[in-house]
């Protein structure tokens, strides 16, 4: 898997765990705005997994949080 997505994986499953994009974006050296923007492309790959394939990666995190 790209390296770059790995860090969207990554603010996705942050967000998940109730960070706010403000601390997402600290811990991983961006602003919230890119934080936000990350985590809503994540959001919008597990809303249409059923239209089109994703990762294995992906299908594991959204195991890990069944709530979204």
């Amino acid at each position: 898997m790209a390296k770059n997505l790995k860090r969207y994986y990554q603010a996705w499953e942050l967000r998940q765990q109730g960070k706010t994009y403000k601390k997402i974006g600290e811990i991983m050296g961006f602003s919230k705005s890119w934080a936000g923007t990350m985590v809503s492309f994540i959001n919008f790959k597990i809303k249409y997994q059923k239209q089109r394939r994703i990762s294995g990666e992906l299908k594991e995190l959204v195991k890990k949080y069944p709530n979204i």
